[in-house]
């Protein structure tokens, strides 16, 4: 009996060193276990807007506009902007373009010529008009044979000019009679160097008129452009 009572109590105490010893080498493999890191929460952002490319600038892709193509545009008549709607004329035959007030105007094309005729006109017999003609001479040749012509009737004055996209040109003025009066109907005539001859716009226009109608004709000239003749 004592004997088992031995061997009870040394098997115990081997299972209380066991366990001990099982302790111990917990602890210290916690103690040589490395701490683990603590990696915050990534909070993902949304991304950033892809940036646009900046805007090239328009390129002239070298189009023009077609003969009876129609479009606005705002010009300054009697001091206050007006605004005036246009119709693209387009004429190789005798050698130009030129943008015309369609509301103001009714266009006559001849073979030979553009005549741009007041509406409120007899189109028979206008007072208000603008004509355009190609002259197979040159043009200081041409502006001495129409000098002469008007200066029967009226005093005249003849300068160099330039207008916007046709350039220089000769510009003869009948705005006044031999006696110095002022005439019922004015004249302003603008003869331009094309190729090897020229163009003659013949602006016509009444007294009563010449604010309005002058100023118009003048506006419309300069839009114009001289072109290669369609012989």
């Amino acid at each position: 009996m004592k004997k088992l009572t031995k061997i009870i109590a040394m098997t115990a105490l081997a299972a209380l060193l066991l366990m001990m010893l099982g302790g111990c080498s917990s602890e210290q493999e916690d103690k040589t276990k490395p701490a683990e890191l603590i990696t915050p929460d990534v909070i993902e952002l949304p991304a950033a807007p892809a940036e646009e490319p900046a805007a090239e600038p328009a390129q002239d892709n070298g189009t023009q506009r077609q003969d009876g193509e129609r479009f606005e545009g705002v010009i300054i008549l009697e001091g206050m902007e007006e605004t005036v709607r246009y119709e693209h004329v387009r004429n190789e035959t005798v050698g130009f373009e030129m943008d015309y007030d369609y509301e103001s105007f009714v266009r006559q094309n001849e073979t030979v010529h553009e005549r741009f005729v007041s509406q409120y006109d007899n189109p028979a017999a206008p007072q208000n008009y603008l004509e355009v003609i190609f002259q197979a001479q040159d043009a200081e040749t041409v502006a001495d044979s129409v000098g002469a012509e008007l200066s029967q009737k009226y005093d005249i004055i003849r300068e160099a000019c330039v207008l916007e996209r046709a350039g220089s040109c000769i510009r003869i003025d009948a705005s006044a009679t031999k006696d110095g009066h002022t005439p019922d109907l004015l004249q302003a005539v603008y003869i331009i160097p094309s190729g090897s001859g020229c163009l003659v716009a013949a602006a016509h226009y009444s007294f009563e008129s010449a604010e309005g109608f002058g100023r118009r004709f003048a506006n419309m000239l300069d839009t114009l452009t001289v072109l290669s003749r369609a012989e």
